[in-house]
């Protein structure tokens, strides 16, 4: 089954969950722009392969996995398996479940998303200050 986002003015996409439909007609109405299901290569076990992780957060260097079944046990290990694989290729992902699509979930995702931002411009501030980056080049051609 298939789920549309029914909200006036978004265009129609097909989803594979209730959970999937959720999360883009949020980043839909914060107007986060964001690529589902596009391929992204990552590096697995020593193997180049090509996954399709629900969202790609546009311009923010964020994804998005929506982990519908964890109460399977065999569900559970491949998205914490891939959690892994997303974290040894220098990538960041929200994995996100049923039970966080409650009370102010909105808020609590967009908090998540502006705390890493947030983490990385105070790590580039910091390698400013640490001389690591000096003043621009002057004789750049």
């Amino acid at each position: 089954m298939t789920y549309l986002p029914t909200r006036p003015g978004i265009p129609t996409k097909h989803f594979r969950s209730w959970g999937e439909t959720q999360i883009a007609r949020m980043l839909d109405r914060y107007s986060i722009p964001y690529l589902y299901e596009h391929p992204l290569a990552v590096l697995d076990e020593g193997k180049t392969k090509i996954w399709y992780p629900d969202y790609q957060l546009c311009g923010y260097g964020v994804l998005i996995e929506y982990c519908g079944l964890p109460e399977r046990p065999d569900y559970a290990a491949g998205m914490a398996r891939k959690s892994a694989v997303y974290r040894e290729n220098g990538l960041t992902a929200l994995m996100i479940t049923p039970d966080q699509l409650r009370g102010d979930w909105p808020g609590r995702i967009l908090g998540e998303i502006e705390g890493i931002l947030n983490e990385r411009v105070a790590a580039f501030r910091g390698y400013r200050r640490g001389g690591v980056i000096s003043s621009p080049r002057r004789d750049l051609r």
